[in-house]
């Protein structure tokens, strides 16, 4: 009798082991979706605190448009966003295949299945009046505008200030205040 619930105790805690691992992934996307949640909110805010040239827009109340630059990490995420509006921009979502060159676009985020591409994405956004922002690794310092780094379990951004100032765009002091500030050139 001791072999035999020393037997089902160790086949309990197997079978219970064998759930928790098939959970791991379902709980490891819900991670990744709260994170690109918290994401795409911070895309929105970083639209309410960016002033733009007014030749970046075809009109006072043109649409502000957030690309994604391939893979949508995001998935539903962003979906929040359509329908709000920044000043007298409508916010307006769109996916954009690789290859794009993004023309129209106000905020960019570059996912990191382009990580190969970045240079050339850089220097295709750097002149223009996108904000590029990205969870590239050392993408501000790589010359993006603003990079989303994960520390201690929370979401920060490092702002690129000359790539901001190559860019044309002007980013709100109190948004600086929030920031980790980098100051390099591209």
């Amino acid at each position: 009798m001791v072999v035999l619930a020393g037997r089902i105790s160790i086949l309990a805690a197997l079978q219970t082991l064998l759930l928790a691992i098939a959970w791991l992934p379902l709980a490891a996307s819900a991670l990744a979706a709260d994170e690109y949640a918290i994401k795409a909110a911070y895309l929105y805010n970083f639209a309410k605190f960016v002033e733009w040239p007014p030749s970046a827009f075809t009109g006072d109340d043109a649409p502000l448009h957030i690309c994604i630059i391939n893979d949508n990490p995001f998935g539903d995420a962003l979906a929040s966003l359509r329908g709000k509006t920044v000043g007298s921009h409508a916010v307006s979502v769109q996916a954009l295949p690789s290859h794009s060159d993004g023309s129209g676009c106000h905020i960019v985020f570059i996912s990191r299945s382009q990580q190969p591409r970045l240079k050339n994405l850089l220097a295709t956004f750097g002149k223009r009046p996108v904000l590029t922002v990205s969870d590239i690794e050392d993408f501000a310092q790589a010359g993006g505008i603003i990079g989303l780094v994960e520390v201690e379990q929370r979401i920060h951004f490092i702002v690129n200030l000359a790539a901001m100032r190559h860019a044309g765009l002007k980013l709100s002091s109190q948004l600086l205040k929030l920031a980790i500030i980098v100051d390099e050139g591209n």
